[in-house]
């Protein structure tokens, strides 16, 4: 049951309207540095070599580096719960809410940390989600990352062409969803980020939250 909670379809779409929430908020509010998008950040860093600006090279490595840290915990704490024959997700989700939030509220009531850690620390807890849940009805999907799921709507929307199977367009139609859901976060961060300024980032936690509740009571 825990699984099928897990891979609900509204577990996915409230993932990906964060991830473009916080994706959105970031680019804008935090310097064009992105919380989930890393590749994004890759090639910023990748150009700032080439114009030889060190010191912003900077500024988008450190948010790579949370977020590596932040996938290599998730698989230091799942193997200790697997271990223990507890479900991790739960207990993971736990965990980036609490430290969305807490780091929303330090970011909304000023607390004075470098630009880049603020990012790096919600990339950590961003990665932890990336790579806890990676399935919706079964099917693989990215709840960080966009790329891949235009590249599954895509594929499958082919084979529905080439065979007529329903379930190829039911597929498609998922992932066209996720899409979409992600482009709406992006809309209403930048949206939401011209009226609540720096607090703006607690649209995170509320989204986070709302997931962590189904997750904890939906049986």
């Amino acid at each position: 049951m825990d699984k099928q909670v897990k891979e609900k379809m509204r577990i996915a779409l409230l993932f990906a309207l964060n991830a473009g929430f916080m994706d959105g908020f970031s680019f804008f509010h935090f310097d064009d540095r992105f919380i989930g998008a890393q590749s994004g950040n890759l090639i910023q860093a990748g150009i700032n070599v080439a114009q030889g600006n060190f010191p912003r090279f900077w500024n988008f490595v450190i948010p790579m580096i949370f977020f590596v840290l932040g996938v290599m915990t998730r698989g230091f704490y799942s193997h200790y719960l697997m271990k223990r024959h507890r479900f991790d997700a739960t207990y993971l989700l736990l965990i980036q809410w609490l430290g969305v939030t807490t780091f929303a509220i330090a970011y909304g009531l000023g607390l004075q940390l470098p630009v880049s850690v603020y990012v790096g620390l919600f990339s950590f807890f961003m990665a932890i989600q990336y790579d806890a849940f990676t399935k919706v009805h079964g099917r693989a999907y990215g709840s960080i990352f966009m790329t891949g799921n235009m590249k599954s709507m895509s594929a499958n929307l082919a084979q529905y062409f080439l065979t007529k199977d329903q379930e190829k367009l039911r597929s498609a139609g998922i992932y066209v969803l996720l899409i979409g859901i992600f482009f709406l976060g992006a809309i209403i961060a930048t949206l939401a980020g011209n009226w609540f300024g720096s607090w703006t980032m607690l649209g995170s936690t509320i989204l986070i939250g709302a997931a962590y509740l189904i997750m904890r009571f939906e049986v």
